[in-house]
């Protein structure tokens, strides 16, 4: 059992909550993700930890209420101690496998949305630790969804801001967004990375094919509010777990047309788990090694 903390509301039908797990918190890297069940009856949801306190031996995660176990963690305070907790899951990032004075002269872009921004937040103080330093572009459809703003403008060199009813910053997608941009910035960034609602990813994945930058792309999110746990990924040759083998994938190739497609269905039977989210083969467009690893 794992004891809830804190508990905040940063926006509405969403929970910031930090829990006491000690184990998880000392292993966790960036781009990995935790299991948690709420209660005993409940499933287990897929949530994105957006901060880890090695010191007092915690996390900070992400929940939007989506349905029965989401909403339990965001509206019952009552529930002060979660049934269970496993992690980390998936891969590490990119960039853990980088050298640190590669990550340092490097120029990164993160993309965030819903609650991505929980991925990009954690990504991003980890590359601040080592002397590193990212842009950050955060989407939301108004004002009030405009997750850790502040938060965001401590540790970032350029903050960016997008919503779709112009509420604050730009009024229009980020693709918009990303073309007002000078070019040279632009075509200067070594990675760009994005978490978020799928739609807004493929609009990344397609700007950063289109413009020949490497990019990645994260599932969290849609492992989270979808409850897709066993979804998998092909990617050019090979089928890959999501869950396992992710959360992260080369952003330039993932169908996403195909993902959004089925995004709506709930992942509730065998049959339906073995079901594919196709990813597209680029021929010759895959994300390679944008930066040296660490021998």
């Amino acid at each position: 059992m794992f004891t809830v903390i804190s508990r905040k509301t940063p926006a509405r039908d969403i929970s910031q909550i930090e829990v006491f797990a000690p184990r998880i918190a000392s292993a966790l890297l960036p781009g990995q993700y935790v299991n948690v069940k709420p209660t005993t009856g409940s499933r287990y949801v897929s949530l994105p930890v957006m901060k880890v306190n090695h010191q007092a031996g915690t996390i900070g995660l992400l929940v939007q209420a989506v349905d029965e176990a989401t909403s339990l963690m965001v509206y019952n305070p009552e529930i002060f101690i979660f049934e269970d907790m496993t992690g980390p899951h998936g891969r590490p990032s990119l960039l853990t496998e980088c050298n640190d004075s590669e990550l340092v002269k490097a120029k990164f872009l993160f993309i965030a949305g819903g609650l991505g921004v929980a991925s990009a937040l954690m990504q991003i103080e980890w590359l601040n630790k080592i002397g590193g330093s990212a842009d950050v572009l955060l989407v939301a459809p108004s004002k009030s969804l405009l997750l850790f703003r502040d938060q965001f403008e401590k540790i970032c060199r350029n903050v960016f801001l997008a919503t779709d009813d112009g509420s604050v910053g730009f009024h229009g997608s980020v693709t918009q967004l990303l073309g007002l941009l000078p070019r040279d910035q632009v075509k200067g960034y070594d990675l760009i990375t994005t978490f978020g609602p799928l739609k807004m990813m493929k609009q990344v994945a397609d700007f950063a094919l289109n413009h020949g930058i490497p990019a990645t792309a994260g599932f969290v999110e849609l492992l989270s509010v979808s409850g897709l746990s066993g979804f998998r990924l092909d990617v050019g040759s090979e089928s890959l777990d999501a869950a396992t083998q992710g959360p992260e994938f080369d952003a330039r190739q993932v169908d996403f047309q195909h993902a959004i497609s089925r995004s709506s269905i709930s992942v509730t039977s065998g049959k339906d788990a073995e079901d594919a989210v196709k990813v597209r083969d680029i021929s010759g467009k895959s994300l390679g090694e944008p930066l040296s690893k660490q021998a």
